[in-house]
């Protein structure tokens, strides 16, 4: 088999409350009519056929039955398998994926609850405590009368309190059905949709208080960025997990809801080194890593604007491609090299368009291992 058949790409799709005509979205939203449906399928269905990806993760999606439609109208479903975050109907948006042969759908797991290794709390610490971790206290130094070293111990407690993910992560174990000598590995792709930054609403209770209602747009920001960050660490702990039980390689598709440099992209990708110069060693082990395909792009091509979301005239990527190791040119465990990350992004700035209001994007990689180079 030719190695171009190993090829692979990746692409994430956020659709932007696909539900089929007259059935209810959110409580203030109004449903589809029949014509709106169908040009709102039609717009998908031409989008899917631009993308040309193996493995599709989509994001706000209300009913199997509308991506299907989606599917059947690029003349695609054939082509390809879907999954779901389960068998039957759901409430709410969800994600979902698409995978097509000859990659296969080996397996797939809803998360919903938090893993185990989850906790977000820490206890306040007494002066005592405090003055016995202190390595220069046998020196003569009271950390309570020495300003220099009360910074190292400002934080107080604090206890967050999320028990699962707002929308559940779709893991979706995929494999090469005809490829031999050699086989690819299975990959695991996670399609995910964390935490939107729109402020919570805050409860009735909060709300008619004159103390909070004031400012019910910073305690409903924060509370976002609290739960965004706590479905960051808690999709991180399943990725320890996952790939240091399988070494497999491993993708993360989806709509994150901030940008590379973010604390939560931090939280995410675990920050492995790029390698930026000749000679450096750096990127060749990261057995937890993963690697921004927005900074592969910006690596290899001299393009200065990338952005897959508008808010307020404020352009970022907010819908990403992370891999593995495996797929980072100069990790010793490379299996696949980067060719390139596509961004179809105009209609976003077409404020007219109802289609999407998130860009979609196409990382592509090619079969090439290490010690095929």
């Amino acid at each position: 088999m030719a190695a171009n058949q190993r090829n692979i790409s990746f692409a994430t799709f956020n659709l932007y409350n696909l539900q089929l005509p007259g059935r209810p979205m959110y409580a203030r939203s109004k449903p589809y009519t029949e014509a709106a449906y169908r040009t709102k399928i039609d717009w998908t269905a031409a989008m899917l056929r631009r993308l040309d990806a193996d493995v599709i993760a989509f994001q706000e999606l209300w009913s199997r039955e509308a991506l299907e439609d989606a599917f059947d109208a690029a003349g695609l479903r054939a082509e390809y398998d879907l999954a779901f975050i389960k068998d039957g109907a759901w409430d709410g948006i969800a994600v979902a994926a698409a995978v097509r042969r000859p990659w296969t759908i080996a397996g797939t797991r809803r998360h919903k609850a938090f893993p185990a290794g989850f906790r977000l709390k820490k206890r306040k610490r007494s002066m005592a405590e405090i003055r016995a971790d202190q390595p220069d206290a046998d020196a003569g130094i009271d950390p309570a009368a020495d300003p220099e070293f009360l910074p190292s111990h400002e934080d107080d407690e604090i206890e967050v309190t999320v028990p699962e993910f707002s929308r559940s992560p779709l893991q979706v174990t995929v494999r090469h059905e005809r490829a031999r000598n050699p086989t690819p590995p299975a990959i695991d792709v996670f399609c995910t949709h964390l935490k939107s930054k729109l402020a919570t609403l805050l409860d009735d209770a909060e709300y008619r208080d004159p103390t909070f209602r004031p400012h019910r747009n910073a305690l409903g920001g924060a509370l976002s960025a609290i739960r965004r960050t706590a479905e960051a660490a808690a999709l991180r702990i399943i990725l320890n997990d996952t790939m240091a039980a399988s070494g497999l390689p491993t993708v993360v598709l989806g709509d994150l809801n901030d940008g590379q440099f973010s604390d939560v992209l931090g939280i995410l990708t675990g920050q492995p080194t790029f390698r930026v110069a000749e000679g450096s060693r750096a990127g060749e082990h990261s057995a937890a890593g993963l690697y921004t395909g927005v900074q592969l792009q910006q690596l290899r091509s001299l393009g200065d604007v990338y952005y897959t979301h508008e808010f307020k005239n404020v352009r970022q990527v907010i819908d990403h491609a992370l891999v593995s190791q495996h797929f980072y040119d100069h990790s010793a465990a490379r299996l696949w090299v980067f060719e390139e990350m596509l961004f179809l992004n105009d209609h976003v700035a077409d404020h007219r368009s109802p289609a999407s209001d998130h860009g979609l994007v196409r990382a592509a990689f090619r079969w090439l291992p290490r010690s095929e180079r």
